[in-house]
């Protein structure tokens, strides 16, 4: 098979995936749930340390959005104008892509750079997300909706947990599966772990302040009391905003500059 017709074969995966997504009056299934998660998760993997909240994880999703999913530059004021951020925040992140090299800015738009377009292709590969090679500026497009979904589901506005490390989406995320699987019991401890690939002594750190925050609930198995098992507080806003996500009652305007 030759470039072009993997490429047609890519395209026609995602029109697929936008079409199963978004043709249901907007309500997230199972399957495409664990699209998502598989996404997300691989997209997160790289994030191993606390030193990045969910601030700067929630901008990281709007910029990929704008870029791979409409193919367009973004501006410094496109990002101030998206978020309830401190605009020296903003531009202090900015300037760390810029400096990492994850972007270049020309004219003051900013586009993605070279290694990280490669980067993100390669995290599509590794999720089975299905993508497509335009001859553009930005040349990798990623389902539109799936970017979107990412946008929204890591949004945590003015939500204490804001600054807590973006690994905490890993969480949320494998618990929310488990819900949406309807499996009786909830996830213990160990299968947490394996379900967000998070280390145990990291994970239980992040549990620890969730709970505080009381975003998960926490129970002891019934069956062996060494267990302690995980679900999501249903009263939380965090998790109220999720279910109505997920339920297609959440607004998805999508914005663009």
């Amino acid at each position: 098979m030759n470039i072009e017709d993997q490429h047609k074969m890519a395209a026609e995966d995602q029109e697929t995936w936008n079409r199963r997504v978004w043709g249901r009056d907007g309500k997230v299934s199972l399957d495409d749930f664990h699209d998502l998660k598989r996404f997300l998760v691989e997209l997160n993997l790289a994030q191993t340390t606390n030193r990045q909240s969910y601030r700067a994880t929630n901008i990281k999703s709007q910029l990929l959005e704008q870029w791979f999913g409409w193919n367009k530059p973004a501006t410094r004021e496109f990002l101030k104008s998206s978020f309830g951020e401190d605009p020296i925040y903003i531009e202090r992140l900015v300037n760390r892509y810029l400096d990492s090299g994850r972007c270049t800015e020309i004219r003051g738009y900013l586009y993605p750079s070279e290694s990280l377009t490669q980067d993100l292709a390669d995290i599509c590969t590794r999720s089975q997300t299905p993508y497509e090679w335009k001859k553009a500026t930005i040349g990798l497009s990623i389902s539109r909706e799936l970017l979107r979904l990412s946008t929204l589901i890591t949004l945590r506005g003015n939500d204490p947990l804001c600054c807590v490390s973006g690994q905490l989406i890993r969480v949320e995320l494998a618990i929310w599966e488990q819900l949406l699987s309807r499996r009786k019991l909830p996830l213990c401890s160990s299968e947490l772990a394996h379900g967000s690939q998070i280390q145990k002594s990291t994970l239980s750190n992040l549990l620890d302040t969730a709970v505080n925050h009381k975003l998960f609930v926490s129970s002891i198995d019934a069956e062996d009391e060494r267990k302690t098992r995980w679900t999501i507080n249903t009263r939380h806003r965090r998790n109220i905003y999720i279910k109505s996500l997920l339920e297609g009652k959440t607004g998805t305007t999508e914005r663009v500059q």
